[in-house]
């Protein structure tokens, strides 16, 4: 087997908020397990979950790491492809419970290992870490959602300014150069993030989950020049067609797509947009070339203060997700010296030794 690894964020912090992309991680129908992590902070699930991740990989396994928008570094899920096996963090702001327990889901606990007595002193200094917290999403989440409604400002001007009869043309176009098979059985979709708001600023993996990919159709332009329309049709249409098909969301507007990746046909349509910026190789069709000059020039002093200022909001969240990520660590400082790890590494290395089961047996079905 060839190994490969690849990179997503199952959740966002948006302006609606958190948004979880959870249920996709995988589906119940494919899976043979999902384990479920439950324990506070530096109980060792991120740690966990990589080490289960680069064993398999290792191995020759296909394996999807699913960061934490909130510290890229960590981990909030893994997915051993193949196996079919899912490991992902249940904890808030991710609250996930078991749908088919014991059958295909199951809770393994790291909270069980931990030493109550030990958190008597530190309780009040535990809680008001926890509050200071969320305040701090909290604002992150307003200036986000200030954002946004200068976004749509934003985006207003340039859809006043396009001509949709070009992105009509463009949509026919590559559904022409993407698919050349007919229809057959309804395909299905997944969707999930592949950039997000984070402490470190915008992170995106879309390079890593292109790397490969033979063709690449990249969209260029700014709010309101159509780029999610033409994602949506397409996506639509492979599904249609029978494609499985990776829909990742802008983490600004979740409800709103930034790239398309159809595997069978080697194909993703991406975005290259005010958010993340991206710079590939690949087919680019420039979407501020169907913009009108005139109105645009027209506008121009009301379209660069509305640009700044949107961009001023989104470093404030940005600003306050960091100190969240400050704080989180000092909350780790107080739990982990709570904890009994050798209990904890037993645990992980039971579940280790169970999921080498589960690949035996995978193993002995292909035979």
């Amino acid at each position: 087997m060839s190994k490969k690894q690849k990179h997503y964020f199952l959740g966002g912090n948006t302006s609606n908020g958190f948004y979880s992309h959870y249920k996709y991680i995988l589906p119940q129908e494919k899976a043979r397990r999902i384990i479920c992590l439950k324990g506070g902070p530096g109980t060792g699930k991120s740690s966990l979950m990589k080490k289960v991740g680069n064993l398999f990989l290792e191995k020759g396994y296909n394996v999807e790491f699913h960061h934490c928008s909130s510290d890229s570094n960590s981990l909030d899920g893994v997915v051993v492809n193949g196996l079919n096996i899912a490991i992902l963090d249940g904890t808030s702001p991710h609250v996930v419970d078991p749908i088919t327990p014991g059958a295909i889901d199951e809770v393994l606990n790291l909270g069980q290992f931990w030493n109550e007595e030990g958190f008597k002193e530190s309780r009040d200094k535990i809680a008001s870490i926890q509050k200071q917290i969320g305040n701090n999403f909290k604002r992150a989440y307003r200036f986000l959602a200030a954002a946004r409604n200068v976004y749509e400002d934003w985006y207003t001007f340039n859809s006043e300014a396009l001509d949709l009869n070009e992105i009509n043309i463009l949509k026919e176009d590559l559904k022409n150069f993407i698919f050349k098979t007919k229809v057959s059985n309804l395909g299905y979709d997944r969707h999930l993030f592949s950039t997000a708001f984070t402490p470190g600023g915008v992170i995106s993996f879309i390079p890593n989950l292109i790397e490969d990919v033979e063709n690449v159709y990249i969209l260029k332009g700014g709010p309101g020049t159509c780029k999610t329309e033409i994602l949506s049709y397409l996506a639509d249409e492979a599904v249609r067609r029978g494609y499985y098909v990776e829909v990742l969301h802008t983490p600004l507007m979740p409800e709103k797509i930034e790239h398309v990746l159809i595997p069978e046909l080697d194909t993703a349509i991406v975005t290259s947009n005010e958010i993340n910026k991206l710079s590939t190789t690949g087919i680019v069709y420039d979407l501020n070339n169907f913009l009108d000059e005139t109105f645009m020039k027209e506008n121009k002093d009301e379209i660069d203060y509305v640009r700044n200022t949107f961009y001023i909001l989104l470093n404030k969240a940005l600003s306050c997700i960091n100190g969240s990520k400050a704080l989180h660590d000092d909350l780790e400082a107080l739990y982990i010296p709570n904890m009994n790890f050798e209990k904890i590494n037993n645990a992980s290395e039971e579940l280790i030794q169970r999921l080498l089961k589960y690949e035996k047996d995978y193993l002995s079905e292909l035979q």
